[in-house]
């Protein structure tokens, strides 16, 4: 029985029909892929996948490749793929200026191995597995004091 407070309201179920339900869940979906692929064709869709999931290609490989892929599907994926790369450079400049002032806080050994790390990430020329296991060996040769400090302070 309702007792006709505003509470009532807010503890009872939505139900939303197939067609809402089905319409929420790609508008979900849609916000999740970027806009390119929102853009591209089934295949032009298959062949970015089976590209960015291609685990053989150096990182170096796979931006030329993904470039390529963009270039062929012409606009306007093309031009959305373009928008899509120049925002996700401008965050990662972000993100390297952060943590640059939180490393310049950090012990000297912590700095150095720091520097050793992203010298590892920013080397292109190998795959995304040969990248996270010098990183990984990188990290394992670290005094544990060192890696502690590094490890907590970039998170």
């Amino acid at each position: 029985m309702s007792t006709g407070h505003a509470q009532d309201a807010a503890v009872m179920p939505v139900i939303l029909s197939s067609t809402e339900l089905s319409t929420h869940f790609e508008i979900e979906t849609m916000i999740d892929t970027p806009a390119f692929l929102n853009s591209a064709t089934d295949s032009q869709r298959k062949e970015y996948i089976e590209l960015e999931g291609n685990p053989n290609l150096t990182m170096e490989m796979k931006q030329k490749a993904l470039t390529n892929w963009a270039l062929r599907c012409g606009n306007p994926v093309n031009g959305l793929y373009t928008q899509y790369m120049a925002e996700k450079q401008t965050l990662q400049e972000q993100e390297d200026q952060r943590m640059s002032v939180i490393v310049a806080q950090l012990s000297p050994e912590a700095q150095q191995a720091d520097k050793h790390v992203r010298g590892i990430t920013s080397n292109l020329n190998q795959t995304k597995k040969e990248m996270d296991t010098n990183v990984a060996k990188q990290l394992k040769k670290l005094p544990k004091k060192v890696y502690y400090e590094l490890t907590f302070a970039t998170q």
